[in-house]
């Protein structure tokens, strides 16, 4: 909790810094000047979601597809494995046993699985695993004018619609759907803002305001004001 109250603030942080340079270095652009990858003409970028190399001792972590683990074999290294990813249908290969599910076990459980696994192939199968890396699913950022702002993960595909239902949806008494604004940074350090009509979105006549976002994208509803 206190992670997404820390991502939320530096979000907003980077909001407002960039709404201040609107006219004085920052772009503003329409879902017309984007090209197939999310960008302007002027960057050629992608964002990549990556993986962040923390080593985890924390036995509660749950395995993902996509992590970087590490299998020791204290009495047979040469079966050992470094840097081995787990696969997305959350399998590994190793020497001798083959295809193991390691997704959704803590490290030690895997540990158990893996000895119980050896115990008819080596003498004394006393095993470590460690955790040498997490996949990080990239996330999405929106606050404003609705009812949850917060921090979300891309599953897949995430569009700016989406993620206001996530959100829990607009203040319908104060979000101002005309003039969304999607503040985006590209891997050359580019930032930009994409402003959106969500209301020719919602109405069916203009739906290629309904952008698809990308990791760190940092949507923000304005208010209304009568």
């Amino acid at each position: 909790m206190m992670r997404l109250f820390f991502v939320m603030f530096i979000g907003f942080f980077v909001f407002l810094s960039a709404c201040s340079s609107i006219g004085t270095g920052v772009e503003v652009f329409t879902p017309s000047d984007l090209g197939e990858n999310g960008f302007p003409s002027f960057s050629k970028g992608t964002v990549l979601s990556g993986s962040k190399v923390i080593p985890h001792d924390d036995e509660q972590y749950i395995i993902r597809a996509g992590d970087q683990l590490s299998i020791k074999f204290f009495f047979n290294p040469e079966l050992n494995e470094e840097n081995l990813i787990v696969r997305p249908d959350g399998r590994i290969s190793l020497q001798l046993v083959h295809e193991i599910e390691a997704a959704n076990l803590t490290a030690p459980q895997l540990t158990s699985l893996l000895e119980k696994q050896y115990s008819g192939q080596v003498k004394t199968p006393e095993i470590a695993v460690i955790v040498r890396s997490v996949k990080e699913l990239p996330t999405v950022y929106i606050d404003g004018q609705v009812e949850s702002p917060g921090v979300f993960e891309i599953v897949g595909s995430l569009n700016v619609l989406q993620v206001v239902a996530l959100a829990h949806g607009f203040d319908e008494d104060t979000a101002k759907k005309s003039e969304v604004i999607v503040i985006r940074r590209d891997q050359q350090g580019h930032s930009f803002v994409i402003k959106l009509d969500l209301t020719a979105a919602l109405s069916g006549k203009d739906l290629s305001q309904n952008i698809q976002l990308l990791p760190n994208d940092f949507v923000h509803v304005p208010r209304a004001f009568f």
